[in-house]
């Protein structure tokens, strides 16, 4: 759980073809993974990664070539998804063993890159999810919690600025909002939601 966790692991996914409030629901591979580290007791950010992924089926739709700004050339030279969450683990463990931190838990903006996007995807090309993308903290969830006298413009905003950012930028902005929840006293990331060990097909 996050609030025996020492660290969030702030997390990003996009797909060839809809993302934001819509990824997953065109069922298009994950092309892009994003994350960095978040300390909890130190309540500082660690490193931004950004990895490409090679999918199956090289073609990315319009909206996704505008909103990421990449090309199929780009996705070409990168590794399949199975090689990018290895890179994802090593990546993460070596920056946690750095710290001297030795757990952490998934932080999204949205449940729909771990439910919709990464566990169909993973079932699909039969690959074993490491336990980590069992369990994560929704960020929203915990903003609302830690400011719950936020006005409705503001929640509007917060929301509005994750959901139109892709990547590297998004990935910024929910670091700075978790440093913002970790600056209210008291606050501990608990809400913690999690996935079923079996993937259910939507069929």
């Amino acid at each position: 759980m996050a609030s025996h966790s020492d660290t969030l692991v702030v997390f990003f996914g996009a797909t060839a073809g809809a993302n934001g409030g819509k990824l997953g629901s065109d069922e298009r591979e994950i092309i892009l993974l994003v994350w960095q580290i978040v300390d909890l007791h130190e309540k500082k950010a660690g490193k931004l990664q950004r990895c490409l992924v090679r999918p199956d089926t090289l073609e990315l739709t319009d909206q996704c070539k505008e909103e990421a700004g990449l090309t199929v050339d780009d996705i070409l030279k990168a590794e399949p998804l199975d090689k990018v969450l290895q890179q994802f683990q090593q990546s993460v463990s070596s920056e946690l063993k750095c710290l001297g931190r030795s757990s952490y838990t998934l932080c999204v903006n949205s449940p729909l890159v771990i439910r919709q996007a990464l566990h169909p995807e993973a079932s699909k090309k039969n690959l074993v999810l490491p336990e980590c993308f069992f369990s994560f903290v929704d960020l929203k969830k915990e903003f609302h919690k830690c400011c719950p006298n936020a006005g409705p413009v503001q929640k509007l905003e917060i929301a509005s600025m994750l959901e139109q950012m892709m990547g590297v930028k998004e990935v910024r902005s929910m670091v700075q909002l978790t440093l913002c929840i970790l600056a209210e006293p008291y606050h501990k990331f608990s809400c913690v939601e999690t996935v079923k060990y079996k993937f259910d097909s939507g069929t």
